[in-house]
């Protein structure tokens, strides 16, 4: 019976162990992917792989708050910030530089590589 609990809770350490690989890196995998292998424009694949993180984020936070896992005065200022930051980002985005996204992005890939 002990083997079978501690196999069961091996099981989900490495589970939740490769969703958050995953969650980490193909998060960057998806604008690289975007870029490199369906040519899309950089800009059009980064905010695209920022709107399926927030639809993501966006349906997992509902389930979340109703399970009580989320503290509302605490999110809200967090909140107020990403939609902040969002619009303020996006307004940014619209006269960047490319080649300077570019860069920065591949700071951000070494950085997660490191990790």
């Amino acid at each position: 019976m002990l083997l079978n609990v501690s196999g069961r809770l091996w099981n989900h350490v490495r589970g939740r162990n490769a969703v958050g690989f995953t969650r980490d890196r193909f998060g960057s995998g998806k604008v690289l992917a975007m870029d490199q292998v369906m040519k899309l424009p950089f800009k059009v694949s980064t905010t695209t792989s920022n709107f399926m993180i927030g639809v993501t984020a966006a349906a997992s936070a509902g389930v979340y708050l109703s399970r009580g896992y989320i503290l509302p005065g605490l999110s809200m200022p967090v909140m107020l910030g990403v939609l902040v930051g969002a619009l303020v980002g996006s307004r940014i985005l619209v006269n960047a530089d490319v080649k300077l996204l570019r860069l920065v992005f591949s700071i951000v890939i070494v950085a997660l590589g490191l990790k």
